[in-house]
């Protein structure tokens, strides 16, 4: 009967996608799917997600997307066992500071998150550059990077303003995580609408070392990373994720389990 191929085919279909899904988790070089968690970290700060219960499951979610950049980055280890202590104390006073209460509580909190979402693009940015051949992962890598710098900040100015008392801005008013997301990635982009400026001292030292940060990593790593990008074969990834196994040559002849290293300068 000619139905039975295309029953089959459409039954194993969700299977393989599901396959394949599991599979980009545990490769390396994931960075399309470490950049989906980043977004929804940025879209759960932006929403103001981040009072009472949802503290917990929003921390959470921080640890998760810090695990997947220290498993994607190849970071292993005694950097990997701290990273992981690290997402348990995280999520432990987030649970502590909502039974709790309190700004200061709070922003012991954020200021945990900050240091942990500190190390992700540091083991990202180790990962990538050491990329034999610039690629989409590459530079999907260092779009997480950025992301991960503003989201930094975000929290750590939001957790000076909690731990401190006073307000982080020169505008009077209340503001909470949604204000402080918006004014960091405006901040590293050196955009500057001017509706929120920080206030004397310490503030304005962040706001200077962030849109440093920002610029910096634009103009000497991401231009350098697009004026070497090579795309690959179509359906490279995906005959890497599902065809040979670890020590085999790919397309390239390189052994899977190396191609993702070496100086990416040396493609030059």
């Amino acid at each position: 009967m000619t139905s039975g191929p295309d029953m089959t085919n459409g039954a194993t279909r969700p299977t393989l996608r599901r396959g394949m899904l599991r599979e980009a988790a545990r490769a390396s070089d994931s960075y399309g799917l470490l950049l989906l968690l980043v977004v929804i970290d940025y879209i759960v700060l932006s929403v103001g997600w981040t009072t009472g219960v949802p503290t917990i499951l929003s921390t959470g979610l921080i640890g998760v997307t810090a695990l997947l950049a220290f498993h994607t980055s190849h970071a292993r280890g005694n950097f990997l066992k701290v990273a992981q202590v690290a997402v348990v104390i995280a999520v432990v006073a987030s649970i502590v500071a909502t039974v709790v209460g309190g700004d200061r509580a709070k922003g012991a909190v954020f200021i945990i998150c900050a240091r942990l979402i500190l190390t992700s693009p540091i083991v990202v940015l180790s990962r990538i550059v050491r990329h034999r051949q610039v690629t989409a992962e590459t530079l999907l890598g260092a779009v997480c990077v950025y992301i991960l710098i503003g989201l930094v900040f975000s929290y750590a100015d939001y957790a000076v303003q909690l731990v401190g008392g006073g307000s982080f801005f020169a505008q009077s008013g209340t503001y909470g995580a949604p204000d402080f997301v918006y004014y960091s990635f405006i901040t590293m982009t050196t955009v500057g609408y001017g509706d929120l400026t920080p206030a004397v001292g310490f503030p304005r030292t962040m706001a200077t070392l962030e849109a440093l940060t920002g610029q910096i990593f634009l103009v000497v790593l991401v231009a350098r990373l697009v004026s070497m990008y090579k795309p690959k074969p179509p359906g490279a990834r995906l005959r890497a994720l599902g065809g040979p196994s670890a020590g085999e040559s790919d397309d390239d002849g390189r052994s899977t389990a190396a191609s993702g290293h070496g100086d990416f300068t040396s493609g030059s």
